[in-house]
């Protein structure tokens, strides 16, 4: 996990030249404090990390984007796209109720792909249990494309089955000829 706050906090400070003490005075918080921050082990509070970041030059906006993908899980951490035009762009097409919809197209890590998609509560209970099938990451190796194909398709056709979707997954190498 990345600590972009950390980081811009130390890099600032070090501009700066100052201490974590002093570089805390300047906020009214501790110089432990300050330590904490840019390793990561807690957060600043929002308000007082849109301070530092108008200190930063950086814009509320992105301040407010870094906080919040900070505070989120992981796995859901890369959902957050600092580009407005694009945010705004994705935010319009996708559906209101669906919340967000996770791009394995992204994830090039076969392990990874394997473990998000078991958690995923956005793919069907049937293709979760096929993803989860040691022997399907042995013979087939699906691609982050195979499993958005198979969650925004044929997951809106019906529920399906566990085998309906390998089958799915044959239809799908066979017409991209991924065989």
């Amino acid at each position: 996990m990345i600590n972009h706050i950390g980081e811009a906090i130390f890099e600032n400070r070090k501009k700066a030249g100052l201490t974590q003490d002093r570089f805390g005075i300047k906020y009214s918080v501790s110089g432990p404090a300050i330590f904490k921050f840019e390793r990561g082990y807690v957060k600043p509070s929002l308000e007082l990390w849109i301070k530092m970041a108008k200190d930063f030059d950086m814009s509320e906006r992105k301040a407010v984007l870094l906080w919040v993908q900070a505070k989120l899980p992981e796995e859901y951490q890369n959902l957050i796209d600092f580009a407005s035009p694009k945010t705004d762009e994705m935010a319009s097409k996708r559906p209101k109720s669906a919340g967000a919809i996770r791009d394995y197209s992204r994830i090039a890590e076969q392990e990874e792909l394997k473990r998000l998609s078991a958690k995923d509560t956005s793919l069907p209970k049937p293709l979760r249990d096929l993803l989860a099938d040691d022997e399907l990451w042995a013979h087939f190796r699906p691609t982050g494309q195979e499993i958005n194909i198979l969650r925004d398709s044929f997951g809106k056709l019906g529920k399906g089955t566990k085998s309906a979707y390998r089958e799915a997954l044959r239809l799908i190498r066979e017409f991209t000829g991924g065989f």
